[in-house]
């Protein structure tokens, strides 16, 4: 095993026109799902939520990692070092990809980018005192911690052409406050202008952190731009299943000199009388011992999107938004969800009408696209409950009486809507049969409901019997 190359032979590997192969390479594509109206070949189109199994990312895993797995922390023995060797360049071949350098730190965190920014709290020293500013699209991850951190904490209303509105962030700015803004919403896929809000924050004197957590399996990320920090989730990229998250953050943007969770691997000494952590953030913000799987994992799924290329996927991009849009924007019973003029990625949230003045039960809809088309998608609030609630039109007195039933046990009437995406990765003809599918249930969706019971206080859908 040589760690030097070893991102690089993964790379070449692929060759040059490397999507038809990897399509063909995901691991349960078309494997029948049962339901009451027969079998189905199963059709993933929930990658917003996480991404599918490559049989070349495992295949690499059991080939070049597995046989020399041990626990890193070492180079004394022949797999140890291998393991800690491998970790290095995964790191490297993270920055290669986000256009970082030695000025970054990269952190392995958890399984999602929810880690990487609770560690920023602290790396961050945000508290009491500090002004956290957050973007219209936030998903939970990145509005609890700023919340629970005793920060003062600003919510910046959407732009009418998407992002955050620039006069009311301008509005908000102070000097060192953190800005913490989402690259794309992971409920209708709207971007922002990562270069020119970075620009801003800067310019008065603050700063930012981007969450690419619904981004970064469809968007490029440029550290050059000199954001202070990254998150991310490698879990939802094309081969990414069981890779860890990723915070990168700038060096000079830590002020924490002791670590979020300590623990062992981030101390350079310990005796009975006290203790000296680590140097480098990297050891001081991974304790414990690490996922080193995961960690080699999220790099090589940062691999397959870079051997595709940036091209290829906005290309993709642009071509699956303009079939839906031309399948299904005109759809009287089709409720998509956001301003269909922004620049997105093809993320669709969609609520279905039920022709008497409401909507079928988003859990209902979601479950009927795979029991009658095997298309897996999800219903729900996309953790966004804020954004939720401004797409849907509800007011405080309708949270209230939303939040007092369900917090009496009726999780049914959580409101959502059926959430989608269409991956640059498939063919042609399996993105018009999830459109097709789409329309097809919008169409039977009332007539069937009859024929499945509801379990109200977990809002789950079953076959009547």
């Amino acid at each position: 095993m040589t760690q030097p190359d070893l991102f690089s032979r993964f790379r070449a590997a692929l060759g040059p026109d490397p999507a038809p192969a990897l399509h063909a390479g995901l691991i349960g594509h078309g494997i029948p799902v049962d339901g009451p109206f027969g079998p189905h070949p199963l059709v993933y189109a929930d990658y917003v939520a996480s991404g599918r199994a490559l049989r070349q990312v495992e295949r690499f895993v059991m080939d070049e990692i597995l046989p020399w797995y041990a626990n890193s922390h070492t180079e004394a023995s022949a797999c140890g070092a291998a393991m800690t060797r491998a970790r290095r360049a995964a790191r490297a071949e993270i920055l290669r990809c986000c256009h970082g350098d030695d000025a970054h730190a990269v952190i392995f965190a958890g399984s999602g980018a929810t880690a990487g920014i609770n560690r920023l709290v602290h790396l961050m020293g945000v508290g009491p005192g500090t002004t956290v500013i957050l973007g219209p699209y936030e998903h939970h991850s990145n509005i609890l911690p700023w919340r629970e951190s005793g920060a003062t904490v600003v919510e910046l209303p959407e732009a009418a052409c998407g992002g955050p509105c620039p006069d009311a962030l301008e509005a908000a700015l102070v000097p060192d406050a953190v800005v913490a803004l989402s690259a794309c919403s992971n409920v209708t896929g709207i971007t922002c202008d990562v270069a020119a809000l970075t620009a801003q924050v800067h310019a008065a004197g603050a700063r930012v952190v981007w969450d690419y957590a619904g981004g970064a399996p469809y968007l490029p990320i440029d550290l050059s731009l000199g954001m202070e920090a990254v998150v991310a989730s490698p879990h939802k990229f094309v081969g990414g299943p069981g890779a860890s998250g990723v915070l990168i953050v700038r060096r000079d943007a830590v002020r924490a000199d002791r670590p979020s969770s300590p623990g062992g691997g981030t101390v350079r000494f310990v005796s009975p009388h006290g203790h000296d952590y680590a140097a480098g953030v990297e050891a001081r913000e991974e304790a414990g011992t690490p996922n080193v799987i995961g960690d080699i994992r999220a790099a090589l799924a940062f691999a397959v999107k870079d051997a595709v290329g940036q091209a290829a996927i906005d290309a993709a991009h642009a071509r699956w938004w303009a079939m839906a849009r031309r399948r299904l924007g005109g759809d009287p019973r089709i409720e998509l969800l956001g301003n269909l003029d922004c620049p997105r990625v093809p993320i669709l949230s969609f609520r279905i009408r039920d022709g008497q003045g409401g909507h079928v039960h988003q859990q209902l809809a979601t479950r009927m696209l795979s029991d009658l088309h095997g298309v897996q998608a999800r219903g729900g609030c996309a953790c966004a409950g804020p954004y939720v609630h401004r797409l849907l039109g509800l007011d405080r007195d309708a949270s209230d009486r939303l939040r007092a039933a369900i917090l009496a046990g009726q999780e049914v009437e959580k409101p959502g809507f059926v959430r989608l995406n269409l991956c640059w990765l498939a063919p042609e003809a399996e993105v018009r049969f999830i459109l097709d599918a789409i329309a097809d249930v919008a169409a039977r969706a009332p007539g069937l409901a009859p024929r499945y019971a509801c379990d109200e206080s977990r809002a789950i859908f079953s076959p009547a019997a």
